[in-house]
């Protein structure tokens, strides 16, 4: 399957919304609400199912694009709630999931040049650079005490190079370290083209892709170890359907990698004070990849750590709000960050982990003084671990 790129080929699917408002709930009989865009007025229109209808109407030339109806698309976090939750537009034919349909509800509007102004940042990126990356961003190392170029184990580092990503990414190679898990690495300064994709920006993609792909399939046969859930879910999910002749690829998620090392005995934990804490779910993780046992087994393996969960969790979590671009909402990010802390709050937690630095960025810019009460799961477990 090709991703389509023109909303027409793909209007049995949307005509196939049935209102029914499942898009907008979690599972029963808990019945959480986990589209942010709902959760903020409780209106059919700001949710997945509201912009499919939104979607025949355009197709049907009752409306036209407009700034008005970007701000509302890019309002979209594309956290895949409604996903997994949507069973009737399955049945169409030229089925693509919810997410996906409004992400190139976005590709019409970059290419009518109606995407919110500030994402001009990817625009002017890519016609400066051809690509995310600039070459004075941070580069990330290694220690030669466990590069080996030999490893069957791959480290992911195409996308740390900036500051919040790179300091993760320092803490993951500490783990690294402690385990002494020999690694080859994987690393250049192209974006692996999520955030392009996330945001519409759909005609710089193959080229992107494509030259990645090629990078990665000379690595057949071997394992990569991802630290970026985003990263992971684009390049595991999507390059095989965007990248010509790309076969796939194996991948694991640190956290899964850390489970198994705190088991096994080669990372230990150290004493410390008591703490409980509170995991959070990012999108990609959990929905994308349907990952979210081994971070809660890595955090209870350690000494002096009390697990806790929020009311929505797994697949019901509840996203943190990055993704969104559009202000039809006002403070729409920061809001649905905030309904997010609230519930952390209430958990009764001292400290909030997550596993995505975009997660941890939002949370302690909502926090504000009391942004040390975020950490990657990473930066978390290397604080515990000898």
């Amino acid at each position: 399957m090709k991703y389509s790129e023109d909303l027409a080929e793909l209007e049995r699917s949307v005509a196939g919304c049935l209102h029914c408002n499942s898009c907008h709930f979690g599972n029963w009989p808990e019945n959480k609400e986990i589209c942010p865009i709902y959760s903020r007025d409780h209106t059919f229109t700001n949710s997945a199912g509201g912009l499919m209808y939104l979607a025949k109407a355009l197709l049907r030339g009752q409306l036209e694009y407009s700034e008005h109806l970007s701000e509302l698309v890019y309002s979209c976090t594309a956290c895949r709630g409604c996903d997994d939750r949507c069973t009737m537009m399955r049945a169409a034919n030229g089925y693509m999931p919810l997410s996906d349909i409004i992400r190139l509800m976005k590709y019409e509007l970059v290419k009518r040049d109606l995407a919110p102004e500030n994402l001009n940042w990817i625009r002017n990126r890519m016609e400066r650079h051809g690509d995310l990356c600039a070459s004075d961003n941070i580069r990330p190392t290694v220690p030669e005490s466990i590069r080996d170029d030999d490893s069957d184990t791959v480290l992911y580092a195409a996308c740390f190079h900036h500051g919040p990503q790179a300091k993760v990414f320092s803490s993951a190679v500490s783990l690294l370290e402690k385990m002494r898990q020999r690694v080859s690495v994987f690393a250049d300064d192209g974006c692996c083209g999520s955030t392009l994709f996330d945001h519409g920006f759909w005609d710089d993609l193959p080229r992107l892709v494509n030259q990645k792909a090629e990078k990665m399939q000379a690595r057949d046969g071997r394992t990569f170890l991802f630290v970026n859930p985003h990263c992971q879910e684009f390049t595991t999910n999507r390059y095989p359907i965007i990248a010509e002749d790309f076969a796939g690829i194996r991948g694991r998620h640190i956290s899964e990698l850390l489970a198994d090392a705190l088991k096994d005995g080669r990372l230990k934990g150290k004493a410390g004070r008591k703490v409980k804490v509170a995991y959070h779910d990012p999108c990609m993780l959990g929905r994308g990849l349907g990952i979210t046992e081994p971070p809660r087994e890595a955090l209870s393996c350690l000494d002096g750590v009390e697990l806790v969960e929020m009311d929505r969790n797994r697949q019901n979590s509840f996203c943190c709000g990055s993704k969104a671009a559009g202000e039809y909402v006002p403070d729409y990010r920061n809001e649905t960050a905030r309904e997010r802390i609230a519930e952390f709050e209430d958990s009764g937690a001292d400290v909030l982990i997550t596993a995505c630095h975009y997660c941890k960025t939002m949370f302690q810019g909502v926090l504000g003084e009391d942004a040390g009460r975020v950490k990657d799961l990473c930066e978390f477990v290397d604080g515990r671990t000898g």
